[in-house]
């Protein structure tokens, strides 16, 4: 239904102005300077002809529905401009005029309305609250932005997608600037029903475009969003995402700008690692990665090469480097003997490699270090600096053997990657019952959809915890199973060291019922063997649906937030890498005299959380697994606590 946006034989413009720098008239100059070939219907009924057209009255004086309709008149004149479409037969309506759901409750009603008008004439909707769209391929330039005016367009490989109208033409001048050529520059505006998903799925399916720059303050249809993803990356087209709205008052700014809710950003930084979209901290960084995306070249992991010819930038590199997650890749014993046959015994081989200012007096050394660098297989990126390359230096050289490098040793990346399959699961939850599941309920759950749980009873009475406790004994936990206490260690109902489970028993009894709890027993557990503490989590996203979290475990989980998220399906491998990316990484391995632990069992343990949250299918709102004992490699992991909430 887009290509009517993108590629309209007829377009509308409501609300025409003789005055070409007026909001009803840059559209008209803009078809037309820019090349568009098709039917321009000016409307206004105060003029019979503008800019040189033949001018309507009315919408429904044109003869002919057009397939594209821009609304450039407010308030209550668009409403009827619409009503006006719809009846008409118009198959795609752009609405310019602000003044509606970003505006409040009222606006946002009448918004409804408008959507409602265009659903039931089966039209789009574009915006409102929408500076426009641009194809420069075929001149439909229905916009109202000066830039193109300013910056002559130039037809390119790159599309821009953007719910701000002022920063796509921002994104668009830094591109032109650089001598890029832009297709495609469109604005959603308050997306009452196309979104950015929308339009990138529009544009990616354009076989001139080579990279698609997205502008966000809120993400309306992620499901939408990753299906243009997967088509781009079945076109091996990068995509790379500035979103806005990182803090909390930058999400209640976005709320206000385009009157929609923005989520969590560690979970749009899930999601987007899911997809292969890569996010950029600001417009300039959006840009400045373009001409990277565009050279084919990408690579195929994050282990770095830095190469100098000082020594204080090569250890300025390793700061960068470490502050980045960036690992510097260990140069093997094959290349370090190769750059020893042409650097001087000083020079520093191991990475950051130095060539050091011997570069000065033989500019070969460069084409002779960086082949014995490409053809290491344990690195992926290389960054070459040069702060001293002045009068005596042969920088075009220099210049061309970096140019003959990038040609031969070339990488591929993340837009490969393969996306595990979902795995079918069957997991019954318990029928009836409150919000929450109780510790028993939620371990049995667990146990089911194939995560270790540790071995425990739920005893219904004292005779039970007893009988329990020698069986499990000498070391065990007592804990009060009641749906109404999700965090029992709060009112003391969590024992470690039990002399008496007779007596302990009755205790928590007591407080669970001083507390107007139901009680439904007390679980013994044999007290799991020392390892080192990680929480797993779950959770349904209002927006982008099952998300996991892998992280330091324990009770100080909410205060330190060292954790990481994940949107399923993902495999083992990926969760490793994130464990990787945890403050507490370094105390996975062995540390200390301490063992490494096993973090290929905990990692299994995610995946099968994700499987789980995504085949429980709404019926769960969050996991909480907290702690997982994860003990030394080769000795698995267990789930020692968990809370399951159902979904209200």
């Amino acid at each position: 239904m887009l290509r009517f946006a993108l590629e309209p034989r007829s377009v509308a413009v409501i609300g025409a102005s003789d005055n070409p720098h007026k909001v009803g008239g840059w559209p008209l100059l803009y078809l037309r300077r820019y090349g568009y070939r098709g039917a321009i219907y000016p409307v206004n009924p105060a003029r019979a002809s503008v800019q040189g057209l033949r001018a309507f009255a009315r919408v429904e004086d044109l003869p002919e529905a057009p397939e594209l309709a821009i609304v450039a008149v407010a308030g209550e004149e668009a409403v009827r401009a619409v009503e006006a479409c719809a009846a008409k037969g118009v198959r795609v309506v752009l609405v310019m005029a602000s003044g509606f759901g970003e505006t409040g409750p009222e606006g946002l009603r009448v918004q409804h309305s408008l959507v409602e008008t265009a659903r039931r004439a089966g039209m789009r909707l574009i915006g409102p609250n929408c500076q426009g769209l641009a194809n420069f391929a075929n001149g439909v330039v229905a916009n109202f932005s000066t830039i193109f005016h300013e910056t002559e367009a130039r037809d390119g490989p790159v599309a821009i997608v953007s719910q701000s109208g002022a920063n796509s033409q921002a994104i668009y001048t830094l591109v032109r600037e650089r001598g890029l050529g832009v297709r495609h520059v469109h604005a959603t505006g308050n997306e009452a029903d196309v979104t950015v998903s929308d339009l990138a799925a529009a544009v990616v399916a354009d076989p001139g475009v080579r990279l698609l720059l997205l502008y966000l303050e809120a993400i309306k249809d992620p499901p939408g969003l990753a299906a243009a993803a997967q088509a781009a990356r079945e076109r091996d087209l990068p995509i790379v995402a500035l979103k806005a709205g990182r803090t909390a008052r930058g999400q209640k700014a976005a709320s206000s700008h385009t009157g929609a809710l923005a989520s969590e950003d560690r979970v749009v930084d899930a999601f987007f690692e899911r997809h292969a979209i890569w996010r950029a901290e600001d417009p300039h960084e959006l840009v400045s990665a373009a001409a990277l995306y565009l050279s084919g070249r990408r690579p195929r992991g994050r282990r770095l090469v830095f190469i100098s010819n000082s020594g204080a930038s090569c250890v300025m590199a390793a700061d960068y480097a470490e502050r980045a997650g960036l690992a510097l890749a260990e140069v093997s014993e094959q290349a370090k003997q190769k750059m020893r046959q042409v650097l001087p015994p000083f020079a520093g081989l191991d990475n950051p490699i130095d060539v050091t200012g011997a570069l000065l007096g033989n500019p070969k050394l460069f084409s002779a270090v960086l082949p014995a660098v490409g053809e290491d297989a344990r690195s992926d990126l290389l960054v070459v600096a040069l702060p001293v390359a002045g009068t005596g230096y042969d920088v075009p050289g220099l210049a061309e053997d970096l140019r003959q490098f990038c040609e031969r040793y070339d990488h591929a990346a993340r837009l490969r990657k393969r996306v595990p399959e979902l795995r079918e699961a069957q997991i019954a939850l318990p029928q009836g019952g409150g919000r929450f599941l109780d510790e028993a309920q939620s371990l049995a759950a667990l146990a089911r959809a194939g995560l270790p749980v540790v071995e425990h009873r739920l005893c219904r009475n004292a005779a039970e915890a007893a009988a329990a406790a020698r069986l499990l004994g000498p070391e065990i936990v007592m804990k009060a199973c009641s749906p109404d206490l999700p965090h029992k260690s709060d009112h003391g109902l969590v024992c470690l060291s039990v002399a008496e489970p007779e007596t302990e028993f009755h205790r928590q009894a007591d407080v669970a019922r001083t507390l107007g709890a139901r009680f439904e027993g007390v679980i013994v557990a044999r007290k799991a063997a020392k390892g080192r503490e990680l929480a797993l989590g779950a959770r349904v996203d209002p927006q982008f649906g099952p998300v996991v979290l892998v992280g330091d475990g324990g009770v100080y989980l909410e205060a330190l937030k060292d954790y990481r998220l994940l949107v399923p399906p993902f495999d083992e491998e990926e969760v490793a890498d994130k464990l990787r990316e945890l403050r507490i990484a370094p105390l996975l391995g062995a540390w200390r005299g301490e063992p490494a632990r096993d973090v290929q069992a905990f990692a299994g343990m995610a995946r099968r959380l994700g499987e789980a949250i995504t085949a429980w299918g709404g019926a769960v709102a969050a996991v909480d697994v907290n702690p997982v004992m994860v003990f030394e490699t080769g000795r698995g992991a267990l789930a020692v606590d968990a809370l399951i909430e159902r979904a209200v």
